[in-house]
């Protein structure tokens, strides 16, 4: 070897790499065994070996693969232990040898259920990916000296031609290199999030020179400089993903340094011919630069595999030599370049790298400062008319709640972003609870005056999963794994059986949500429960139903005796009920009195008018939920949740039961119904929590 460590600067890093195949090497008896993602636990013997040759070797990184499908078998969801456990294993026995983790999430063996649902064709296969890159790097991430998103997945087209001919797999080619990039970004987002530094991206350059193939400068325009080519456009346009353009945003996510391999430069030792000559090679690395780079650090991988015999020993040491000299000659050019990585190859040129690596080390950290990793967090929101409740979430249980006012949008959208900046990383996730409709990614909130979208959330919060649900899909999912501890039994079982479940709360308005169990997992049904027809239960009744239509003339089904049930049976509503009442008793000066004051009085006995509509608004509320029952028959339990639910018990006695079970012919039904009061604090925060595990779960 003529070139040696004391050649190129200080902390120069030189690195074997086992990205691209498992690499061989006699030096170990019969392979050089190194973790590319299909190895067991029980290998990690043999892995350890060769970790041991790298070290005694006098290399100071080893760059590796990790496998999508080793960590997540389906490409989703369930995590595989033992395959979290391998790296978590690898990445201790590289730091305890002191040899830098050097990263590449390869996504090139797909995981096949993702392949049934389209593959990189399917815009979702980003998220998947990023979901991957946060569960290893969540583990292992603050070990790892860089980590890097492969960024080219295979088996889709590559070799096609990008000319004006039309064929059948352009679409899918165009498609699924544009979901590549967009994985890449989306990783890059992800390990952001936890706080992780020193981020690349690899690009697998399949010519000499990137200028000449467009496929090259698709991935590098792409990711370094924001863009894709205009004269690759031209080809692929019509088939790129509707608003493509938008992805950009994730897509040119800065990163710290850039990896390059194969065809920067090609040569073939075993026969002396050479694809580029080696003249070239630095020049070539210094347009990339100027081109794509700028002042990124740049490290080198060389593609060459010359042959394995014997013979071509000292071949494949002239060829390791020349590599070096065009990466010195680059140097010289003012190229960054800051490491270079080997495949091994013979143990006559290993041994020679050995030698020439011999009386030197760098200073370069062995991996991230510690306590940069920042645990998966994400953000629920429970926003009402005058205050928003934000949660943090972090291992699924809230570890911090705040309170803000709601004012108009920007300012709550100024509370999302000063949260995020306190905790000081993105949300993985973000989910907006409200009273109000939601329509194609926005909620309008009825009571604050203001519309909220995903995008607005996104924004201000950087997370890549943003959802605004409806307050009653929150308030049906905070029962999805209430215990017996956080209810009252009103009747039947004294903790909550799995099945579908009901929930019923009136608050400000009159909310009603359901919780499908089916296949093992919850769903929500959404609706406006609360706008159902109430009408007089008793002949008594008749007077106040008709006197309601001189106050709220607007809520009658017609000329019928039929309201909106929230009209009566709901903190809005009481109000209404109460005058009704006084009106149908001959007071037609009744005041007007707030649900507070109205039911205090009841409580206390003091107001007949008040005792009256206490009862009627039980009764009916009652009569109301076990209509509501019947028609979802839940096994997994009615609940009521709210403020008035929990400010109010006394209101929930015998009265209310017998109503909720007065079914004539199916009252045996109602009364083998459980029947809870939720006693969960924050239920719209516990609610948009449930939530958010769930959606992130799919």
């Amino acid at each position: 070897m003529k070139n040696m460590r004391a050649d190129f600067p200080k902390n120069f890093l030189f690195g074997v790499t086992t990205f691209g195949g498992q690499t061989q090497s006699r030096a170990d008896q019969n392979t050089f065994t190194a973790p590319n993602g299909t190895e067991t636990p029980d290998e990690m013997d043999r892995c350890l070996r060769s970790l041991d040759l790298v070290q005694s070797a006098g290399f100071d990184c080893l760059q590796f693969s990790i496998s999508w499908t080793r960590v997540l078998p389906e490409g989703r969801g369930l995590m595989d232990q033992s395959g979290l456990d391998f790296y978590d294993q690898l990445a201790d026995a590289l730091s305890e040898r002191g040899i830098r983790p050097c990263a590449i999430l390869d996504h090139r063996e797909l995981p096949p259920s993702l392949s049934d649902l389209g593959g990189w064709r399917n815009r979702d296969i980003a998220d998947w990916f990023a979901d991957f890159t946060e569960t290893i790097m969540g583990r292992i991430g603050d070990r790892m000296f860089s980590v890097a998103p492969f960024t080219k997945p295979a088996g889709i087209g590559w070799h096609s031609h990008f000319d004006n001919t039309l064929t059948p797999d352009m679409r899918a080619t165009a498609r699924a290199m544009h979901h590549a990039l967009l994985a890449h970004g989306r990783a890059i987002e992800a390990m952001r999030g936890l706080g992780m530094t020193n981020l690349g991206a690899v690009f697998d350059l399949e010519w000499a020179d990137p200028a000449d193939d467009l496929r090259n400068r698709f991935f590098l325009d792409g990711v370094l400089n924001g863009a894709y080519p205009k004269d690759v456009l031209d080809h692929l346009e019509p088939y790129l993903p509707t608003g493509w353009q938008q992805d950009f945003d994730a897509i040119g996510r800065p990163i710290d340094w850039c990896g390059l391999t194969s065809g920067t430069w090609k040569l073939a030792a075993s026969s002396g011919a050479v694809e580029t000559d080696p003249q070239d090679a630095p020049q070539i690395l210094r347009r990339i630069m100027r081109d794509y780079t700028k002042e990124l650090p740049i490290y080198i991988t060389a593609n060459s595999q010359p042959g394995g015999d014997l013979r071509q020993d000292e071949v494949q040491t002239e060829s390791l030599d020349q590599h070096l000299n065009v990466v010195h000659a680059a140097l010289e050019l003012g190229v960054p370049a800051k490491g270079y990585f080997l495949r091994p190859v013979s143990e006559y040129a290993f041994n020679a790298l050995k030698s020439a690596l011999a009386g030197g080390s760098v200073s370069e950290p062995l991996a991230q400062p510690a306590g940069t990793i920042q645990a998966h967090w994400n953000l629920v929101a429970d926003i009402g008319g005058t205050n928003t409740r934000l949660g943090v979430i972090s291992n699924g249980e809230l570890v911090d709640l705040r309170k803000y006012p709601t004012g108009a949008l920007p300012e709550l959208l100024d509370a999302f972003h000063t949260l995020r900046d306190e905790v000081g990383t993105d949300p993985r996730a973000v989910v907006a609870a409200g009273a109000g409709p939601v329509n194609n990614g926005t909620i309008r909130l009825t009571n604050a005056q203001l519309d909220l979208s995903e995008d607005d959330i996104g924004q201000a919060t950087g997370a890549r999963h943003t959802f605004v649900i409806n307050d009653f899909t929150a308030a049906a999912w905070s029962v999805a794994e209430i215990t017996g501890d956080e209810v009252q039994v009103l009747q039947g079982a004294p903790t909550p059986p799995v099945g579908t479940r009901l929930v019923v709360g009136p608050g400000t308005g009159l909310g009603v949500g359901a919780l499908v169990h089916s296949e093992g997992r919850y769903h929500t049904a959404s609706g406006e429960g609360g706008h159902i027809g109430l009408s007089p239960r008793h002949v008594d009744e008749v007077e106040v139903f008709g006197a309601a239509r001189h106050i709220a003339a607007e809520c009658f089904f017609d000329d019928s005796l039929t309201l909106e049930a929230e009209m009566f049976l709901s903190g809005t509503g009481l109000p209404i009920l109460y005058r009704a009442v006084g009106m149908a008793a001959g007071q037609t000066d009744t005041p007007i009195r707030s649900a507070k004051d109205i039911l205090h009085d009841a409580q206390a006995g003091t107001d007949p008018i008040a005792q009256k509509t206490a009862h009627m608004f039980t009764t009916h509320l009652g009569a109301l939920m076990g209509d509501l029952a019947v028609a979802y028959m839940p096994t997994g339990g009615v609940f009521l949740v709210g403020g008035v639910a929990e400010k109010n018990r006394w209101l929930f006695k015998d009265a209310f039961r017998d109503a909720f079970n007065a079914g004539g012919r199916f009252s045996g039904l109602r009364r083998s119904m459980n029947l809870y009061v939720s006693e969960q604090a924050e239920f719209g925060i516990v609610g948009a929590n449930n939530f958010c595990k769930s959606a992130l779960a799919r």
